[in-house]
């Protein structure tokens, strides 16, 4: 008699190691944890299937809550995949996660945006979900009346060393004006990487509410 050995079954892709990385992001006036940025690590397609991206965000999630935080958490879409993706698989998926509207969202990339046409922004500010924007340095997309209705966030990138006149009314710098428009919408203004105390009270004074970085993690140790 011939004894057929059953193959071993092989790893399920649930039981995988799931790498991802929390971006802190405190309020540039009091220092206090404000919100939090979620980055896939490791290979983005991968990291993107269905069920590896619920599965990470309700890591995520749960690893948010561990920390004693509770303010909103932010996916950020990486820009080489962004175009390929849509609005109801990452809508499903974050719900699959157990992730609620008013505590998270979508940063989508400017540059990404204006090359699509914006239809991913739309189609998810449409299901409920908040959108940031994380602005290009050239400032491509004009930032009208529709463009402050769609996101609720501006993610910036800022010098090493600001100038303390950032974004003063006679600022024609595009990030100067850019600034000026998101103030005057009413939106969230957060400073990608802040380094220092002293480029954050420069930065507060210029209206950026939030900033994350070095600056951000290391008030929060």
């Amino acid at each position: 008699m011939n004894v057929i050995p059953f193959p071993r079954p092989a790893a399920s892709p649930e039981q995988a190691p799931i790498a991802f990385a929390i971006g802190a992001r405190v309020d540039l006036r009091v220092g206090a944890l404000a919100s939090g940025v979620v980055r896939p690590r490791g290979e983005t397609d991968e990291a993107f299937a269905y069920s590896n991206l619920a599965r990470l965000l309700r890591c995520a999630r749960m690893a948010w809550r561990e920390r004693g935080a509770y303010g909103q958490l932010s996916l950020a879409i990486p820009h080489d995949i962004q175009s390929s993706l849509e609005a109801e698989f990452l809508s499903e998926a974050a719900t699959e996660a157990g992730c609620t509207r008013p505590t998270f969202g979508f940063e989508l990339d400017e540059r990404q945006l204006v090359a699509t046409g914006g239809a991913l922004a739309q189609e998810l500010r449409a299901r409920g979900w908040s959108v940031a924007l994380r602005a290009d340095a050239a400032c491509p997309l004009p930032f009208g009346a529709r463009a402050r209705a769609l996101y609720s966030e501006l993610v910036i990138d800022v010098p090493e060393t600001p100038d303390p006149f950032l974004a003063v009314d006679d600022d024609r710098t595009p990030l100067g004006r850019r600034i000026l428009a998101a103030k005057g919408a009413g939106m969230v203004i957060t400073a990608a990487c802040v380094r220092t105390a002293m480029v954050a009270k420069t930065l507060a004074i210029a209206g950026v509410d939030r900033g994350g970085g070095p600056f951000a993690e290391a008030g929060l140790r």
